[in-house]
């Protein structure tokens, strides 16, 4: 998978990451979106591929409700 969905990967990560999912490196990345993950997005599927790409989306779309720090991470990694 590409590496825009990251933002939704932080959501999913905070509780439910397991190594196999997403390495630390890249959590340690995601972690400006957190607080908006939590806030924006549905962590019911927990860290797969589809809905990590679909937090990434959702927190891209609400740009306006997110900080200048979890901005640059989706602009990092494709997202806007």
């Amino acid at each position: 998978m590409t590496r825009a969905f990251l933002a939704a990967a932080f959501l999913c990560l905070t509780c439910t990451a397991n190594a196999e999912d997403v390495d630390r490196k890249t959590l340690l990345t995601l972690l400006p979106c957190k607080s908006a993950a939590l806030r924006h997005c549905d962590r019911s599927q927990g860290a797969n591929s589809a809905a990590l790409w679909k937090c990434g989306a959702t927190l891209a779309e609400r740009q306006h409700q997110v900080g200048e720090r979890c901005l640059a991470v989706l602009r990092r990694f494709g997202q806007l």
